[in-house]
């Protein structure tokens, strides 16, 4: 037997004049919820990053920018392989510059501390990311020498030659060793160094901006660059601040946003559809995706933006579901002030959100039209004079509400839907040192105009960049990371959708389009106003290098398409059911089988090969 709606919608005396929509929550709700949660969140902590990570840094004194210091290697003296990793040193100490990278600095070998012989000299190499060196050396005594005063090194191991164990090392000179930076702080951290890393122990892809603005803000350092609004850093900084500098600590929160997400995103499968059918479904695309594991455990911002994006879509449809005439107004004043609110917080965390803001305005306005044909409706109806008291009692009710109401709220919604949200984000960098002379309003405008034109004006390309409609189909998966380890294991994370998401998501929004111009019904015109603000930036106004993960936010309103498409079926004929779990299982068989190269699982580098099904996929 279909199992029935569980949401309250009580009828009003006139039938063209919509009731508020109540959202009730049961037992299975409840279960659907912490069992999707549950289950993800074993995927997503899984493995997630180590919390072993050196970060004491090294850099030179402000006046002695060729600054140099000689390690002794204590024991034996013939090393394979050298690791070396830097951070970011403390910029508040030298006010004209930042102290960040090693390319360019010298590490020489000696058995004499007389004759030097050069090893290597450092490349650019990239902030919390392992570089490694091989070879074959056999020295005592190793002098590292900075190319400037702005370089920093965190850390320096030797690997023994044919053992995975690093050597011994002192500091044998050293000028500066009672200065607040020594030459100690390269060495000091050796049970840290991981000889064989993989992303559990480093960095990877934009791991190397948005951990390190963390990084600044919860050591209360001058920022080094920052090309998006702080809100998301904030949260990442407070993890850091609580568990110290290392993967797991940067990773986390956006991990638990992940999980987060999944209940907010029921919360509007159960507002629009209401049967738990159809919210099950809703959430194995959800928990089950691709793109949204992978995004959850990288430390970047996306998941902290489609979280508030989703938080502000839920209580602008909250309020498209609440009615003037059956509700207290004031209740539905704060569904729109929760929203303005939670529409700022997104925008101060990615403006990824502006676009998905212009799909809120979209649905106010459909929504204040709705509302003014229910008022016109309910004129005419007192005009004919048909229809009994009670219909005519609550007509006239509708007719002195409908423009006090409409007023009012449409004024409401400059404060809430502009003045709240500037403020919010001009609010959001007052913890933050990312100006020399502190916060000011002048500031923020000026690192926003620059914010603009670094985006607006970036030239780069990436072998793995693609375009908005290979994100459609999924046909370029952008490759984040791939590394073996000593015992061959291979580790692979890459980003794209769950392919059954994409190709069945396509169809999905084309049929929800054609429903929405054929019935007009509200929850398609909710789903394509999502849908096409998410996307429609990245085809019409983005010309610069993008990347599969850009898709994210337009990933959820494609699972709305596509439950949307499946509620249709079902009211066609129950026996589509069988099919719908057919494709659930089949869903969730793809998101297993995908681990090793969307989560960077462990296995053989045979399996990972398995996996590229066509061409444009490569994982490693």
């Amino acid at each position: 037997m279909p199992e029935k709606d569980e949401q309250k919608e009580q009828s009003l005396p006139l039938p063209f004049v919509r009731a508020s929509h109540r959202t009730v929550y049961n037992r299975k709700d409840r279960l659907v919820m912490i069992t999707a949660c549950v289950l993800y969140a074993l995927f997503s902590f899984w493995e997630l990053g180590s919390a072993k990570f050196p970060h004491t840094t090294w850099q030179p004194q402000a006046d002695q920018p060729n600054q140099s210091f000689v390690l002794k290697l204590s024991e034996d003296t013939s090393f394979d392989q050298i690791n070396v990793i830097y951070g970011e040193g403390d910029n508040n100490a030298n006010y004209s510059s930042l102290q960040l990278g090693v390319e360019g600095m010298t590490i020489e070998g000696s058995n004499d501390l007389s004759s030097w012989t050069p090893i290597t000299t450092l490349e650019k190499g990239s902030i919390y990311e392992y570089s490694i060196i091989e070879g074959s050396w056999n020295y005592r005594y190793i002098r590292v020498t900075a190319a400037n005063k702005n370089q920093t090194l965190t850390e320096i191991a030797f690997k023994k030659t044919g053992e995975d164990s690093l050597l011994p090392v002192t500091v044998q000179e050293d000028d500066n060793f009672s200065s607040k930076y020594p030459a100690s702080l390269v060495i000091d951290e050796q049970n840290l160094v991981s000889i064989h890393p993989t992303y559990m122990q480093q960095a990877y892809f934009d791991e190397i901006y948005h951990p390190r603005n963390a990084w600044e803000i919860a050591n209360a350092e001058y920022m080094y660059a920052t090309v998006h609004p702080l809100v998301g850093t904030n949260i990442m900084a407070l993890s850091i601040k609580l568990f110290g500098m290392n993967p797991l600590a940067w990773r986390l929160p956006g991990a638990i946003f992940g999980v987060m997400i999944i209940p907010m995103f029921y919360a509007i499968l159960k507002m629009l559809f209401g049967d738990i059918r159809l919210c099950t479904l809703g959430t194995i695309l959800c928990a089950a995706d691709f793109m949204h594991l992978t995004t959850s455990r990288i430390g970047t911002l996306e998941p902290f933006s489609v979280f508030f994006i989703l938080l502000m879509f839920y209580w602008m449809i909250r309020w498209c579901q609440t009615s003037w005439y059956d509700t207290k107004f004031s209740s539905s004043l704060k569904l729109l002030l929760w929203g303005g609110i939670s529409m700022g917080v997104a925008i101060a965390t990615k403006w990824t959100a502006c676009y998905s803001a212009v799909g809120l305005a979209i649905i106010l306005f459909a929504s204040f039209y709705c509302r003014w044909r229910e008022y016109r409706k309910a004129k005419q109806f007192l005009k004919e004079g048909s229809g009994n008291e009670e219909q005519k009692v609550f007509a006239r009710k509708v007719v002195s509400t409908f423009p006090k109401a409409m007023r009012t709220t449409f004024l409401c919604c400059f404060p809430f839907y502009i003045f709240i949200p500037v403020v919010i984000y001009w609010l959001s960098y007052l913890p933050d040192h990312v100006w020399r002379d502190g916060w000011s309003i002048a500031n923020v405008w000026k690192q926003n105009m620059y914010m603009y034109n670094y985006h607006t004006n970036l030239k780069a390309t990436h072998p793995y960049q693609s375009t908005w409609y290979m994100w459609l189909v999924d046909a370029r998966p952008i490759w984040y990371f791939s590394g073996v380890k000593a015992e061959g294991i291979s580790h692979s994370i890459s980003c794209l959708s769950n392919p059954l998401l994409t190709w069945a998501g396509l169809p999905a929004i084309i049929y929800t389009a054609v429903d929405f111009f054929r019935r007009k019904d509200r929850n398609a015109g909710i789903i394509l106003a999502g849908y096409l603000t998410a996307l429609g930036p990245w085809v019409l106004l983005v010309k610069r290098c993008v990347f599969a993960y850009h898709f994210y936010p337009t990933s959820f309103f494609t699972m709305l398409a596509i439950v949307y498409a499946a509620q249709a079926l079902l009211k066609k004929d129950g026996k589509y059911l069988k099919w719908i779990h057919i494709f659930e299982g089949v869903y969730i068989f793809l998101f297993l089988m995908f681990l090793p190269a969307t989560a960077g699982f462990g296995t053989s580098q045979a399996y990972i090969k398995l996996l590229e099904w066509f061409p444009t996929w490569y994982f490693g």
